[in-house]
């Protein structure tokens, strides 16, 4: 018997996931359109934010609303639906699964660490990678231990909404104060080699290694609850036939609709701690459950799949694309590159995210017509199967 595992077919692919994973990819680039142009933690006071007035103003309120903290949860779910699939499918096949497993999230966490040292320090794959080694032990859970498991990490990240604001608070704020004013200058006009020996050097939380370890694992706890949910569903195959449990995923939608919006909606009106963490611990990932039910809802429907098509080609070549965003993103607003640091406002930037998005999704159309992967999946599968995968057509 072979036993030497093979990446999954192009036939086998669920249109719903590569749909999700195409509109998370814009709604990233989206919410990063921000630390693109501001710098890592937003300060609106020492930046230029709103130099069209009421109108950036506004479009800050929608990207918040709609985009930040929803996306990359999304993406995190994603993450762990497509790590249960792979076990599940491996194991039918009586195809070991733990090797495999770990030379994938090895050279995720390397590309991980790559982008984030010499791209953009808002990398989110490193820490995924990280998680990705916790989460192959959850993996031998069944389903309602994943379920479990997923509702007490969230549960956990959502306790800091009871977190007091005190004078740690407004020390640690003072803090990032001082390093986004450093960040700042360093991102105006440093050189490239400036710009990643300040990511090296620079120390946010002025804790040194320990505040490296704080972020990691604040991090961490958020993505692995949302990892476990989509190992849940996976599990419970829902998304391979939607039609069949539609009463679910209309519940689900509503549900979502009706409790993760005001909770985002109401850090616009009160931008305390408290309300700054409703937004982002459980309006984020309410939201993100929104847009995946919509999703699914929306494919059992094949008009409506044929609609969405272009979000697919964008999502088949989710890491290429997302890559590629940072590339491109950072030289545009960077000093060593065009230099647009601080200095468009915020729609221009959802102007330039909706420009270059559509020709990503060009670009991806015309890619899959005469390659089957990008290069860097074909890279990551490379690595991960040991095999060289077909990559023309």
């Amino acid at each position: 018997m072979n036993k030497r595992s093979t990446p999954l077919n192009e036939e086998n692919r669920i249109l719903s996931l590569d749909l999700m994973r195409g509109l998370a990819l814009l709604g990233i680039l989206l919410a990063n359109s921000l630390h693109f142009q501001y710098g890592l933690f937003l300060i609106p006071d020492i930046h230029n934010y709103y130099p069209l007035g009421w109108i950036d103003h506004i479009a800050e309120g929608f990207i918040r609303t709609f985009a930040t903290a929803s996306f990359y949860t999304l993406f995190s779910f994603l993450f762990g639906y497509g790590m249960a699939f792979l076990k599940e499918r491996l194991e039918q096949q009586n195809k070991p699964f733990s090797s495999l497993y770990f030379r994938r999230t090895l050279i995720l966490l390397l590309v991980g660490f790559i982008h984030g040292t010499f791209i953009w320090d808002g990398d989110i794959l490193f820490i995924y990678a990280l998680t990705a080694f916790i989460l192959f032990f959850f993996l031998k859970l069944k389903e309602r231990g994943l379920l479990t498991w997923a509702f007490l990490f969230l549960f956990l990240m959502a306790l800091s909404i009871a977190s007091p604001e005190d004078e740690s608070t407004l020390a640690l704020d003072e803090q990032l104060v001082n390093y986004s004013l450093e960040e700042k200058e360093v991102l105006t006009s440093g050189s490239y080699f400036d710009v990643v020996s300040f990511r090296l050097l620079a120390d946010p939380l002025g804790l040194g290694i320990a505040g490296d370890v704080i972020i990691n694992a604040t991090g961490m706890v958020s993505v692995l609850g949302m990892f476990l949910l989509g190992a849940f569903v996976a599990r419970k195959k829902w998304l391979l036939n939607v039609s069949k449990h539609r009463n679910l995923f209309v519940r689900i939608w509503w549900i979502t609709l009706l409790v993760g919006f005001p909770c985002k909606i109401a850090f616009l009106f009160n931008d305390t701690y408290a309300f700054e963490m409703l937004h982002t611990t459980i309006g984020g990932p309410l939201v993100a459950m929104f847009y995946a039910s919509s999703i699914a809802l929306l494919t059992s429907n094949p008009k409506w799949g044929k609609r969405l098509q272009p979000l697919a080609y964008v999502g088949r070549l989710s890491l290429t694309n997302y890559l590629l965003q940072s590339l491109v993103f950072t030289t545009l607003f960077y000093g060593y590159g065009f230099g647009l640091f601080n200095k468009i406002g915020i729609v221009s930037g959802v102007v330039l995210v909706i420009v270059f998005f559509f020709l990503q999704i060009i670009a991806s159309r015309w890619w899959l017509s005469r390659y089957h992967l990008g290069l860097f999946e074909w890279m990551w599968r490379a690595g991960t199967y040991l095999t060289l995968p077909k990559l023309r057509r």
